[in-house]
């Protein structure tokens, strides 16, 4: 039997270890040097793909480390990657995000910390609960020898499945490592169902260990690290949010130890039940970024940030304002008269002229059907376009880096316009020749994101330009003119760079619309508040934001970015169901 054959005929004994019904595809077989570097594999033995839910087994590294006689074992392990930890793509990054939590400092080793955890629960289970032989495996893959990092970690394997210590490890290790091995054999027992929080307890566990090796870990565990690029390929969605686990060394869970429970004044960290708190913890977009970039996904920051806010929004979804307009009937047949010399040819009806019974002489006997149109009772909703302008200046967070309510809000009005039909101009801006703006009105939801996710940070200048040329003329589609600022929308009263007053094109954006204007300003003070009295740069910005009022605009004053999101809900909300007809006119 050839080598491959031999992999080949425990494939499916491997998949019934773990259910009589799972399927998996075949895995990807890698015979050369070539192959293997192809697909990222040049030091495991095997690994695993969520996306595609692929196995690949790396067989001339199998050969060189004479690892064939354990196929059953490591096709066995594969799968248990598949069907319980992480099992997909979601769990992974949850998974990565708790660790990277317990993990100060040493962020970048949560990929290997992860997999070693994973590892832990699958090899448990096949060592306990099937005739799979995980300790000789382990025994023949003792290439850690030196590593502190390495001996505990056999240590633990030695402790759950009750092992003599020296069968995988020196048999002398200090008495700390000792007591360590046996907290992270705890670990997997006790939280073997719930292994998020095992894995917080787990990493924290491993902390000072990794402190000591940051330099060398990846290096002892390159074997064994089978999950490390485990996104490669995703497309999906990232996570936004995770459970929150307390930060707590497992010396101090009395779910591990026999220590008495303490007080929530005696512990603060602790805060229920295994450490979780019923609600989650959300991610800024660059925690979600750099998860997506350990689970080993490739992705652009930016492109990170995209997802991001499309998943952020999906929760507050409504469908975006419409204008109900009539629309034209269906003709119906309802006779006919007599076709005449100067008709259409084909007009003529030559079955209602011949069943008159009259000899077809044309302009006398011909017939041509008469048509009427039916009355125009049922009508269609007409979504109104948006055009977005959203403030990206030094006075805004950026939308890649943290969560940004203007860049939320502004997700929200494109997405739910996009959905329900209408077309989308997105403009972000800051300072003068700071201005990046989609190819007129669009539908194309990741062109839009892109656009509004993007950040200067410079001064504030609205680009009068882009407002000048959009409303040139009047605009066929009803079009809502939303503008996400602060104080900083008082520079659009200024002059452009053709010298045309910025109040002239103002008044003829409004006029010019179709639909309305919505200013959603950051403002600390009412607009009549005396205290601006006191500045005369806000004396100023107030007075042209008065002006805008009186041309037509309609402020929404927020004080802070995040009620803007909650304005972008109420919007949509306003503009959507019976009642957007009359709205759709505003």
């Amino acid at each position: 039997m050839s080598e491959l054959d031999t992999w080949q005929h425990h494939w499916h004994p491997a998949l019934q270890l773990w259910s009589e019904h799972l399927q998996l595809q075949e895995p990807l077989w890698l015979f050369d040097v070539k192959a293997t570097q192809s697909a990222g594999l040049t030091d495991n033995i095997a690994a695993i793909r969520l996306a595609s839910q692929r196995v690949m087994v790396n067989l001339p590294m199998v050969i060189e480390r004479d690892l064939t006689d354990f196929a059953l074992e490591i096709l066995a392990h594969e799968i248990g990657h598949h069907v319980y930890a992480p099992a997909n793509m979601t769990r992974h990054l949850q998974l990565l995000a708790v660790i990277r939590q317990a993990l100060p400092s040493v962020e970048q080793q949560a990929p290997l910390v992860a997999n070693l955890y994973t590892d832990l629960l699958i090899n448990h289970r096949l060592q306990r609960h099937t005739h799979c032989r995980m300790d000789q495996l382990y025994q023949r893959l003792n290439t850690g020898q030196g590593s502190p990092l390495w001996t505990l970690y056999m240590r633990i394997y030695e402790r759950l499945w009750q092992l003599a210590p020296g069968t995988l490890t020196p048999a002398d290790i200090s008495p700390e490592m000792e007591g360590d091995a046996w907290l992270g054999s705890r670990i997997i027992k006790v939280y073997s169902k719930d292994w998020l929080t095992g894995a917080s307890r787990f990493a924290s566990l491993l902390l000072s260990y990794l402190i000591d090796e940051a330099e060398s870990a990846a290096a002892t565990f390159a074997t064994l690290q089978d999950t490390a690029e485990a996104g490669q390929g995703y497309q999906g969605t990232g996570v936004l949010q995770v459970p929150r686990i307390d930060t707590l060394h497992p010396s101090r869970d009395t779910e591990l130890t026999d220590l008495p429970a303490t007080t929530d004044g005696e512990d603060p960290t602790h805060d229920g039940e295994q450490g979780v708190s019923s609600r989650g913890q959300a991610l800024e977009p660059q925690d979600a970024f750099e998860i997506l970039k350990a689970a080993g996904v490739d992705i652009t920051r930016h492109d990170a940030a995209v997802r991001y806010y499309r998943d952020a929004v999906r929760p507050y979804l409504l469908p975006f304002p419409s204008r109900v307009t009539p629309s034209p009937g269906e003709f119906l047949r309802e006779g006919v008269e007599v076709w005449q010399a100067g008709d259409d040819p084909a007009d003529i009806d030559w079955f209602a002229t011949l069943l008159a019974g009259n000899p077809p002489i044309p302009g006398f006997t011909t017939q041509k059907a008469v048509y009427g149109q039916d009355s125009p009772d049922a009508q269609q909703h007409q979504p109104c376009d948006l055009d977005l302008y959203v403030d990206s200046s030094g006075s805004m967070p950026n939308p890649q880096q943290r969560i940004s309510y203007p860049a939320l809000a502004g997700a929200l009005l494109c997405v739910s316009a996009l959905r329900a039909g209408a077309a989308v101009q997105v403009t972000l801006w800051s300072g003068a020749h700071q201005c990046l703006a989609t190819e007129g009105f669009i539908r194309n939801e990741t062109a839009a994101l892109q656009v509004l996710t993007g950040f200067f940070g410079g001064g504030t200048s609205f680009p009068l330009k882009q407002l000048r040329t959009t409303y040139a003329q009047p605009r066929q589609t009803p079009t809502q003119v939303v503008m996400l600022s602060d104080d900083g929308i008082s520079s659009m009263f200024q002059d452009d760079e053709a010298g045309t007053p910025g109040e002239q094109i103002s008044a003829r954006t409004l006029q010019h619309c179709q639909g309305a204007g919505h200013w959603v300003l950051d403002l600390p003070y009412d607009l009549d508040d005396p205290r601006l009295q006191q500045s005369s740069w806000l004396k100023s910005a107030m007075e042209r934001i008065q002006l805008g009022q009186q041309q037509g605009w309609q402020v929404y004053r927020v004080n802070g970015l995040e009620p803007m999101l909650q304005f972008a809900r109420e919007f949509s909300r306003q503009y959507y169901g019976a009642d957007a007809t009359s709205q759709g006119e505003r």
